[in-house]
């Protein structure tokens, strides 16, 4: 599902309508809301991990409306619950996007060349079970397109550099008589945010109080060993 369409073209548009549809009010998420969208303009790819179920693509999909407004050739939500197959996460952005495969080239370069002069926010819903795939994908896009952010939800990390980790849990039952939700919805992985470099195979864990949330704000910072 695409919100606008992008073509080879460069044709684009912002019609929010064609957002996957909400069922019933969004409660509970307003402050962890807030802060994604803080993190959305210091970092070009962040990951809502959690277990399925939890809300992860209904978090993200408010994420994108919030912050729609600024990116120009628009936001894009791609779903990959339904793809089994890692060599075809390709091909289901392209479609989305609406590039198309040119003769004698990989259709990867050609979204590459496509995305290269765009300002846009990709999100890549439920990754988990193609996540070798997302990652070749994030980092190439990550690499090859500065205008381009990522928002991804996945059970697992894609481990790309600069990527943050944000994990999503169960809102908490309130007792009867307190706030519409409590403190620790939503919190960040103690392996996140997530500062990754290419080729990383450790990592150092540091606190970052700056990243305040009901669960520990822990920073964590890939490098090679």
């Amino acid at each position: 599902m695409a919100v606008g369409s992008l073509g080879v073209g460069g044709r684009s548009s912002r019609d929010l309508d064609q957002l996957p549809a909400e069922l019933n009010s969004f409660i509970g998420r307003e402050r962890e809301l807030g802060e994604l969208r803080r993190l959305m303009q210091e970092t070009r790819a962040l990951t809502l991990c959690g277990p399925g179920g939890v809300g992860k693509t209904r978090l993200a999909l408010r994420v994108l409306a919030s912050v729609a407004d600024g990116f120009p050739d628009g936001v894009w939500f791609v779903e990959l619950a339904d793809l089994r197959q890692p060599d075809l996460v390709v091909s289901r952005v392209a479609e989305v996007l609406g590039v198309h495969e040119e003769p004698r080239r990989p259709l990867a370069d050609t979204l590459a060349s496509t995305l290269r002069p765009r300002r846009l926010l990709l999100a890549l819903d439920n990754c988990e079970h193609l996540i070798e795939a997302c990652a070749a994908l994030g980092r190439r896009v990550l690499t090859s397109s500065p205008g381009v952010n990522l928002l991804v939800t996945s059970r697992e990390p894609l481990r790309v550099a600069g990527e943050t980790v944000w994990e999503v849990t169960p809102l908490p039952v309130e007792p009867a008589g307190t706030g519409a939700y409590g403190a620790g919805a939503v919190r960040l992985l103690p392996t996140g945010p997530l500062r990754a470099v290419p080729g990383s195979k450790s990592a150092q864990i540091m606190p970052r109080p700056s990243l305040r949330s009901a669960g520990r704000s822990m920073a964590c910072r890939w490098r090679s060993s």
